[in-house]
C-alpha cells in the first residue's frame, strides 16, 4: 500500500501522485496518509516524515522550533501565549537557514520532485520563496529556474561560496510578483521545466503545516488561537490540514485552532471578502501597486474560492481576519524586538498587529492558548553576522521578453 494518495476535495477522486498538483480547477488536493504519526529522532520537519508527501526523509533540512513566550506575553497581558518561529537565530537553535518558514516548502518540495523523476523546476517568488528554493536546490545540485521582479532580485542572497550553478534567474523590467507569475505560468512545462505549484502542492503546504505538530509537541496540546499573515495561503491552510489529521489521528483533542489572518489594510484581498462572507474574491486592479508595510503579503490570487482554500478553512475554524494600518504594524516590529531580542521579518510584525487588534476587540482571552506565528526573523542579524551575495540574474527583461528567453531555457543547459 502506498504512503500516502491525493483526494480531491471537489470531486473526492482518490489518485496516485505523479507530482500532481492539478486535478481540478476549483479544488485543492490534499494528501492522506495510510499511518499514523511515530515521531522520528531526525532533525528539523523530518521529525514528522510520516506526514509529509515524499518517499524518504532527505538530506536536506528546515524547521520550526516553538518556545513560550515571556516577556511578550507579559507586554501584551497573555498568560499563555507561544511563538512559533522560522529564521535564524543561534541560541535558540533555529533550522530556517534562509530566514523564512519558505525553506520548509522548499525541502519537501525539492523531495517530491526527485521522488518522481521531475528534471527541473520553475518558480516565481517576491523574494523568499525563490531564496529557499535558490539556497536548497544549489545544495542538491538541482536545476532551478526563478522568475522574480527586478525590485525583489536583492532578495535573493545566499551565504558567500554557496553553491548556485544550477539556479538560474530572469528578472522583470519593472514589474511586481503578479508579473512574475504571469511570464512563470506563459513559461510553464516548455523545456522540460515543471512548476512547484504554490498552494496547489501538497509538500509545500504540509512541510509548512508540520509546525504545528511541533507546537502541538512543545505546548502539549492544541492551540486554542493561531495568527498568521496570509498572502497566497499555503501557510495557513497547511496548519489547518495538519491540525485535522492529528485531531483525526488521535494524536491531540480537538477542536482545531481557530485561524486569525492578517493582511496590510491597504491591499486585503481575503479580509475584505470574508468580512462579506462571500466565496468570491473582488479582483485587485493590475493597476494597484499599494505602498503597504508588508509586500510579502500582497498577492493577487490567494487561495480563498476553491474547495480546501481560505474560505473553506475560516469557516471550518471560525476564523477572524484583520487589516493592519503600516503604523501599527510598524508598532508591533518594535516592540517584537524589544521583548523578544530579535528582528522580525515583515509578515511576523503584521501578524503581531492583529494579535493586538484581536485583543482590543475581545476575540480572545487573556488566558486562551495562542501561536502567533513569525514566519520569517533573524535577517538584519544573519546579514550583520555572516557574509552573503547576492545571485546574479542571467537577465532583467520586460515581459515578453522574458517569456521568450524563459522558453528558450531548459534544465538540460543549466
Amino acid at each position: 500500500m502506498p504512503k500516502y494518495q491525493l483526494r480531491c476535495l471537489g470531486t473526492q477522486d482518490r489518485i496516485e501522485d505523479d507530482y500532481t498538483v492539478r486535478y481540478h480547477d476549483k479544488a485543492l488536493l490534499r494528501a492522506e496518509y495510510a499511518n499514523s504519526i511515530t515521531p522520528q529522532d531526525l532533525p528539523g520537519l523530518w521529525r514528522w516524515a510520516d506526514w509529509l508527501p515524499v518517499s524518504n526523509p532527505g538530506s536536506l533540512n528546515a524547521g520550526s522550533i516553538c518556545y513560550k513566550s515571556a516577556e511578550l506575553g507579559s507586554a501584551l497581558m497573555l498568560s499563555n501565549l507561544w511563538i512559533s518561529y522560522h529564521g535564524y537565530w543561534p541560541e535558540r537553535d533555529a533550522i530556517c537557514p534562509t530566514t523564512t518558514f519558505k525553506d520548509m516548502e522548499a525541502v519537501t518540495t525539492l523531495q517530491r520532485l526527485q521522488d518522481h523523476n521531475v528534471p527541473g523546476l520553475i518558480c516565481s517568488s517576491a523574494g523568499n520563496t525563490a531564496r529557499a528554493f535558490a539556497y536548497f536546490g544549489g545544495l542538491a545540485n538541482y536545476p532551478i529556474l526563478l522568475i522574480v521582479a527586478e525590485k525583489h532580485l536583492e532578495r535573493l542572497w545566499v551565504p558567500k561560496g554557496h553553491p548556485t550553478d544550477s539556479v538560474k534567474i530572469i528578472g522583470i523590467k519593472g514589474g511586481d510578483y503578479g508579473d512574475a507569475n504571469y511570464v512563470t505560468s506563459q513559461i510553464m512545462e516548455v523545456g522540460g521545466w515543471r512548476r512547484e505549484g504554490g498552494v496547489h502542492n501538497v509538500a509545500r503546504r504540509d512541510g509548512i503545516g508540520s509546525l504545528i505538530l511541533t507546537a502541538i509537541e512543545a505546548m502539549g496540546g492544541m492551540p486554542k488561537h493561531y495568527f498568521q499573515g496570509v498572502g497566497g495561503g499555503p501557510g495557513p491552510i497547511g496548519v489547518h490540514e495538519m491540525a485535522q489529521r492529528a485531531i483525526e489521528a488521535g494524536m491531540v483533542d480537538g477542536p482545531v485552532p481557530r485561524q486569525h489572518l492578517s493582511q496590510n489594510a491597504e491591499f486585503c484581498l481575503v479580509h475584505d471578502a470574508w468580512q462579506k462572507r462571500t466565496f468570491e474574491l473582488t479582483p485587485a486592479s493590475e493597476a494597484v501597486h499599494p505602498e503597504v508595510y508588508s509586500d510579502l503579503l500582497v498577492n493577487r490570487a490567494p487561495a480563498y474560492s476553491v474547495r480546501g482554500g481560505l474560505f473553506d478553512m475560516l469557516v471550518e475554524s471560525d476564523g477572524a481576519t484583520y487589516a493592519v494600518p503600516y503604523a501599527e504594524a510598524e508598532a508591533a516590529d518594535q516592540l517584537f524586538r524589544e521583548t523578544e531580542g530579535i528582528d522580525p521579518l515583515s509578515p511576523g510584525a503584521v501578524a503581531l498587529a492583529s494579535l493586538k487588534q484581536a485583543i482590543y476587540r475581545g476575540e480572545i482571552h487573556r488566558d486562551d492558548s495562542i501561536l502567533l506565528n513569525i514566519s520569517g526573523g533573524g535577517q538584519e542579524r544573519y546579514k550583520a553576522e555572516n557574509e552573503f551575495e547576492v545571485i546574479e540574474p542571467a537577465v532583467i527583461v520586460d515581459k515578453d521578453e522574458a517569456i521568450r528567453m524563459g522558453r528558450s531555457f531548459t534544465y538540460s543547459n543549466q
